[in-house]
């Protein structure tokens, strides 16, 4: 996975350290991949408040509120 996010330019790699005898390769967010991780937050965000909505909405005994037109989703 590492390699996929790598090679799409929304992780870079950051450092290695050897620990107990075992690589360890850190990796850090790219500017890219800020912007990807906050597009996708707001799009989950969206998701749960139409959820809460809905949820509401049946509680009170309406009928559901129609969901929001979805925004197009980047797919790291």
């Amino acid at each position: 996975m590492l390699d996929r996010l790598t090679a799409e330019g929304l992780v870079e790699p950051d450092r290695e350290e050897v620990h107990r005898g075992r690589l360890r390769r850190y990796h850090r967010l790219t500017d890219s991949g800020e912007a990807s991780l906050a597009a996708e937050a707001r799009r989950m965000a969206s998701g749960a408040q139409t959820v809460a909505r809905r949820i509401a909405a049946r509680r009170a005994g309406h009928a559901p509120l129609p969901a929001p037109p979805e925004s197009p989703r980047h797919t790291p």
